[in-house]
């Protein structure tokens, strides 16, 4: 459904799509209140048919993240949690972080909440299974000598050729039970080992072997076994108020907690409870691949039985969906909601401590506008070289990632920063005009007055100076050992100082940091990309392919400029008149040198 500007309003799905539609057009007072509040809005009702109710769904799932409805559920924190990946499609199979789930034949375990957790599972393992931490490829055959890692006792060797196939499979077996929590079983293959080891008198092996045990043996001990059953299962529980949520999902894999994942939903316009968790559901497993075979809700759902055929299908067996009522289930529903809650209860004190540093802000800095939406500029640049601006945006006081900006400088030669930021603003703020976007409030640079004379330039070329109100935040000088910072306004002579236990200024501090962070970042990825070209990069004709061929063939630059004519055009693709063009090139080089 559309408005007269031709804004998606809602989108919906039905089997009998006239019946549907017929139900929103009646006698308004049979209609819920959020339905008579966007109905007044709809001018226009769009359509498209599929062959089954099951790609109707996916179709829903996949236009309300992309379009994001103002009257659907929006799924908002929509991340990839990150995975290991068990490279197990490969002759000696290696650990990895990853953040998608891919049909690669590797095997996957997760999700982790958080990246920590992985990193720290990550160095038991190494720790207790002497699995290869390089990224070679192997097919068996030695391709350099042993690192430090074989040394110490952590690492086989399988990139000297130092173990077989077989027994490395051995130990990755052994990460795989490690992985899947299977650990008792674990245990009791270390225990067989061990003690055929101590039988034939090979006390060393027996006695590392020892060590692994009681290594899994404290990690089993901390696990928490949540399900006698030993089942995979999602619970799902959600707390809304006014129109906002906060939806948890538990992870339960072979009984055991392995986590839990927090989600915000906004835009639910006084929505059903059923149509809010149906809605969440099908996002959130529209992007999920490991899943459970059940599924814990708190309440019925609408398409519940469609819903689980479409994860069953997904899954390549059964996937259930359940609403206990009582028993271990319903309290594994209560404890999800019991952290919904407790989720819902910190975001509204974040929101709460946010909205008082803004007004508090306006207040200080005597702004026009309430500063709900701020955005932040900075430069990064050494000597004028590989410069680069960046943009942060800040709503309700908080970071809005997906929104920040960054720019290469493209007019200005040497130092001179105010010049720089003139192009990055005018950019910026020429494009929101042109698209007819939505305007920040304040703008805040990292700088002193020179950067906010600059700013005011743009603005007033731009006519913006009336509608967006503009600050500088300068450190400033030292008072009882801390730096303290000034902010600077148009048309005041001497600038603002705030509290140290100021709200607004540990504020306007995150917006500076955070715009920094993006600026030199890019910056050093630019200067890093430029270091690693290499010359041969500058010739025409000469490709990555060319480029590595050659590399391979002479070995080095200097073996390259040293060779004959002859000697490079007998390589395939390398012409005559390519081959003077890298002699005149390399000579040229040396040159310099």
């Amino acid at each position: 459904m559309k408005d007269r500007r031709s804004e998606i309003l809602y989108i919906g799905k039905a089997k009998v799509l006239k019946n549907r539609v017929r139900s929103y057009f009646q006698n308004s007072r049979n209609l819920h209140p959020r339905t008579r509040m966007f109905l007044g809005k709809v001018d226009d009702i769009k359509f498209l048919t599929t062959n089954t109710e099951a790609e109707a769904l996916i179709l829903e799932s996949n236009f309300i993240k992309k379009h994001q409805p103002k009257y659907n559920v929006l799924l908002k924190d929509d991340k990839h949690y990150p995975y290991l990946r068990l490279t197990t499609q490969e002759k000696f199979p290696r650990l990895e972080v990853v953040r998608r789930v891919k049909k690669d034949k590797a095997t996957y375990f997760g999700p982790y909440t958080m990246v920590k957790e992985v990193r720290e599972t990550i160095r038991l393992i190494y720790k207790i299974f002497p699995l290869r931490q390089s990224k070679d490829k192997l097919d068996g055959s030695p391709v350099r000598r042993p690192c430090l890692n074989h040394q110490m006792g952590r690492c086989l060797a399988p990139c000297a050729g130092l173990v077989s196939q077989q027994d490395y499979s051995e130990i990755v077996k052994d990460v795989s039970l490690f992985l899947k929590g299977k650990n008792t079983v674990l245990i009791k293959n270390l225990k067989a080992k061990m003690e055929a080891a101590s039988l034939e008198t090979r006390y060393e092996e027996a006695a590392v072997l020892r060590d692994k045990i009681a290594a899994v043996q404290t990690v089993l001990d901390k696990q928490k076994i949540i399900s006698t059953s030993l089942e995979d299962q999602d619970v799902i529980a959600y707390c809304s108020e006014k129109e906002q949520a906060m939806a948890q999902v538990l992870i339960i894999r072979s009984g055991k907690m392995l986590g839990e994942k927090i989600f915000k939903l906004k835009s639910l316009n006084e929505m059903e409870e059923d149509e809010t968790l149906s809605s969440f559901i099908k996002q959130y497993y529209a992007e999920e691949t490991m899943l459970p075979a059940e599924i814990l809700l708190p309440h019925p759902i609408e398409d519940s039985d469609l819903i689980a055929s479409w994860l069953s299908e997904k899954k390549g067996t059964r996937v259930r969906l359940e609403v206990p009522v009582i028993g271990k289930k319903r309290d594994l529903i209560r404890m999800a909601e019991e952290n919904a809650n407790f989720a819902m209860r910190m975001e509204q004190d974040k929101g709460e401590v946010g909205t008082r540093s803004l007004e508090e802000l306006q207040t200080a800095l005597g702004l026009k506008n309430f500063p709900e939406v701020i955005e932040g500029f900075d430069l990064s640049n050494i000597s004028g070289s590989h410069a680069v601006g960046s943009m942060v945006v800040f709503e309700n006081a908080f970071a809005e990632k997906s929104r920040f900006r960054r720019y290469k400088i493209k007019t200005v030669k040497g130092i001179d920063d105010y010049a720089m930021l003139r192009e990055v603003m005018t950019r910026r703020y020429s494009r929101l005009l042109e698209e007819n976007a939505p305007l920040p409030n304040l703008i805040l640079i990292d700088g002193g007055k020179g950067h906010l004379h600059a700013g005011q330039d743009v603005l007033q070329a731009l006519d913006l100076e009336n509608r967006i109100d503009l600050a500088c935040i300068a450190k400033g000088k030292f008072r009882n050992n801390l730096a303290t910072d000034e902010v600077y306004l148009p048309q005041k002579k001497k600038p603002v100082l705030f509290k140290e236990n100021s709200p607004s200024r540990f504020l306007m501090q995150r917006i500076r940091d955070e715009a920094h962070r993006f600026a030199i970042s890019y910056h050093r990825k630019l200067r890093g990309k430029k270091t690693l070209e290499s010359p041969l990069e500058s010739i025409p004709g000469i490709g990555k392919k060319r480029r590595l061929m050659l590399l391979k063939q002479f070995g080095n630059l200097e073996n390259i400029q040293k060779a004959s004519l002859e000697d490079l055009t007998a390589l395939p693709g390398i012409t005559r008149n390519l081959a003077e063009r890298l002699q005149t090139t390399q000579n040229q080089e040396k040159a310099k040198i």
